[in-house]
This record gives structure tokens, sequence and C-alpha cells, in this order.
């Protein structure tokens, strides 16, 4: 390698080092920091998993109607989603032939 090449190195990397740059070690701890988060959550919810399934399925019982058959055997949520996938395309639509 030639002198000038190596000394071009040379300043890239101290310039690379200089400006900094992403810390591999602080995205490794910070890694660890949220495995350790997860696993603390999941061991929680692990010893809680009976009590918090039944206070889940509490809270989504007053959705129950929402379920039943309205029209055509569809529900409302089931209506509901179609509506909004119409309104979607539709706007699309609006917006594409608009132009």
């Amino acid at each position: 390698m030639s002198r000038h090449r190596q000394r071009r190195q040379a300043i890239r990397e101290a310039r690379r080092v200089r400006e900094g740059g992403p810390d591999a070690g602080a995205a490794m701890r910070l890694a660890v920091l949220v495995a350790m988060v997860l696993i603390a959550l999941a061991v929680a919810a692990g010893f809680q998993g009976e009590r918090l399934a039944t206070a889940m399925a509490g809270a989504f019982s007053g959705l129950e109607p929402l379920t039943r058959p309205v029209l055509l055997g569809a529900s409302l949520l089931e209506l509901g989603a179609a509506a909004v996938i119409l309104i979607i395309a539709g706007v699309i639509g609006w917006r594409a032939f608009r132009r």
C-alpha cells in the first residue's frame, strides 16, 4: 500500500472515531435491558394469568351485542369492517380518477 493511501485511511479512521457513530456496546446494553423487561413482564403475566384472563373477559363482554347477527347473518362488526373497506376503496378511487 502506498504511503498516501495509508495516510488517507488513517485520516478517515480518525474522523470516524472523532465524529462518533453508532455505539455497539450501548446498543447491546439497551437490548439486554429490553429483554430483561420483557422477561419480567412475561413472568408477571404467568403468575397472574388466570386473573388477567378473567379481567379481559369481563372487559370484552360488553362487545357481545356487536357480534350478534343483524343483517343476513352479518354482525355489526362485520358490517362496520366492510363499510370501512368500501370507504377506503372509494377514497382511493376518487383520488385516482380525479386527476
